[in-house]
């Protein structure tokens, strides 16, 4: 059955224009998958804050005989006018009052109906942090609804892989599509910390499945020769996206607008409903035979090909008795570092866009192993070189701060492009590795495990919160530098058809992981020789 689908694809364009149609429309889902995945960069953005209790005014309060507030006392005044002179600094977690007979008192601000907070924001600019007061012994709750978009995120990866490979990859295509528009729009108007969160978890749901199914809808139209610059160029758009992203931060400063700045577009997808097909692998695989006659004969009459009648025939016939079986801590943490946040988040995301760039000529060139390596190398030992630096600089005095800062932040861009170099490979290295019967379900078990490190990233950024950033950058490097030598127990799968079936990667195992098939290989040597 493989060769025969193999076989098919080849007779309907190597690619024609209508799977280059279909594959760009796909493509676009990235936009609302990045746009929610990074959002919370600036979302959960902090501000230098300080507060002022309102039992005290401005400059002025009056006292009449004892005014109390909890612990507070101050008694012996009489009716007239006492001056207070404010002691309120950014980032500090309570204010000091200096009265006129020289005593003072120093309160500990506690969000409620008698402290008022105050943010050192530019016009216009605002976070949930700012918009629910996130500091202080709040302060967790920014990164807490990070953890939970991403739970959101493993929990539909699981379930839409499922669905996608029971029912086909179109239906789920198409409601991870458009649900996440209702509840982008519910979460731009949340009144509250606790809808926010709990609409930002429904988010992340939807969007794991429209990510995984887009993907695997991607590769299936394709054959081996095309499949890994496909892949590539799907991470291009991720890099797109980012960098759109902080343009449209820089522009409109208040995470509401934001908020439905990323999520309205999506209603141009309208009519995916009648342009974007059902995977041909998966209707062919569920002997959908009469729905594979239709889409090939669209394909072929769009491509202005002939209609493939002994294939199909062939098809037809072996349908009647097969049977089918069935990237996120550094990114968040790129507003926090030393610099404008706009700046280094454009910078971030360039740096992603150029490492998406570069893997798109990396799979025509190189198997999927060793690149994969090397960027894990790359990400690992910057980062922990990053982490290392600080405690490098003390004792040298003639290190500067600003140029420890410099040098961590390069470090950690630097770490962040091997990193992305990894994230756009492993998509296209994980699709190859399973049978198209349970491909959906495969990749989203790998983006279960996936996002468990977005659920984790926030924890980790808030542990070098609490102790130093050092750790962060260190411990995620030690595990990127773990992960590169695991992916030398991985098979190769470079120049390989995709396999269709379970037994399909049997037969592969059983033959070894030494080469690829030949014809593929003879493919893919014509086609540099072509580029």
């Amino acid at each position: 059955m493989q060769f025969k689908v193999e076989n098919l694809l080849s007779n309907l364009g190597n690619p024609g224009r209508f799977q280059v149609f279909v594959f760009l429309l796909l493509a676009c889902n990235y936009f609302p998958v990045v746009f929610n995945h990074i959002t919370m960069a600036f979302f959960g953005r902090s501000y230098p804050h300080k507060c002022q209790h309102t039992k005290f005014e401005e400059n002025q309060f009056k006292i009449n005989g004892t005014w109390s507030s909890g612990d507070l006392k101050y008694s012996g005044v009489d009716d007239s006018n006492v001056t207070v002179v404010t002691d309120a600094r950014y980032d500090k977690c309570s204010s000091t009052y200096y009265f006129r007979d020289g005593s003072n008192q120093s309160i500990d601000c506690v969000n409620g109906k008698d402290v008022n907070w105050e943010f050192d924001t530019l016009d216009g600019q605002s976070s949930i942090v700012t918009e629910w007061s996130l500091v202080c012994k709040y302060k967790r709750y920014g990164s807490l609804a990070t953890t939970i978009y991403f739970c959101g995120v493993m929990v539909g990866g699981l379930l839409f892989g499922y669905l996608a490979d029971k029912f086909g990859r179109k239906p789920v295509m198409l409601t991870t599509l458009y649900a996440p528009i209702l509840t982008g729009i519910g979460i731009a108007f949340s009144p509250s910390y606790t809808g926010f969160v709990v609409l930002r978890f429904l988010q992340g749901f939807f969007i794991q499945g429209l990510q995984t199914t887009s993907y695997v809808m991607s590769m299936e139209l394709f054959l081996p020769q095309y499949r890994g610059m496909a892949g590539a160029t799907l991470e291009v758009f991720w890099g797109v996206t980012v960098v759109l992203l902080g343009g449209i931060a820089y522009w409109l400063q208040n995470w509401r607008h934001i908020q439905l700045a990323i999520t309205l577009p999506s209603l141009l997808t309208v009519g995916y409903y009648w342009l974007v097909p059902e995977s041909l692998r998966w209707l062919i695989i569920q002997k959908r035979v009469t729905q594979v006659e239709e889409l090939v004969a669209k394909i072929t009459k769009v491509n202005k090909l002939p209609y493939p009648r002994d294939t199909m025939a062939t098809i037809k016939e072996q349908a009647k008795f097969a049977v089918a079986t069935g990237y996120y801590g550094l990114l968040l943490s790129m507003t926090a570092l030393a610099g404008n946040q706009y700046l280094n988040f454009f910078i971030s995301g360039s740096v992603d866009l150029v490492a998406y760039i570069l893997v798109v000529f990396i799979v025509k060139l190189f198997r999927r192993r060793v690149p994969m390596v090397i960027f894990f190398l790359i990400g690992a030992l910057s980062c922990i070189v990053a982490g290392a630096i600080p405690f490098i600089w003390k004792g040298k005095e003639d290190w500067s701060e600003e140029t420890l800062k410099l040098l961590v932040t390069g470090f950690a861009m630097v770490g962040k492009f091997g990193l992305s170099g990894v994230f756009s490979l492993i998509f296209l290295y994980s699709s190859e590795l399973y049978p198209t019967v349970i491909r959906n379900i495969g990749m989203s078990s790998c983006a279960f495990w996936a996002r468990l490190g977005g659920v984790v990233a926030p924890q980790v950024l808030t542990l070098g919160d609490i102790t130093s950033k050092s750790t962060s950058l260190m411990l995620i490097g030690a595990i990127a530098l773990i992960a590169s030598f695991l992916t030398l127990l991985l098979p190769e799968t470079f120049g390989r058809k995709l396999p269709d079936t379970i037994q399909d990667v049997e037969r592969v195992s059983a033959k070894g992981d030494k080469e690829g098939d030949p014809d593929q290989q003879k493919a893919f040597t014509e086609m540099q020789d072509v580029m």
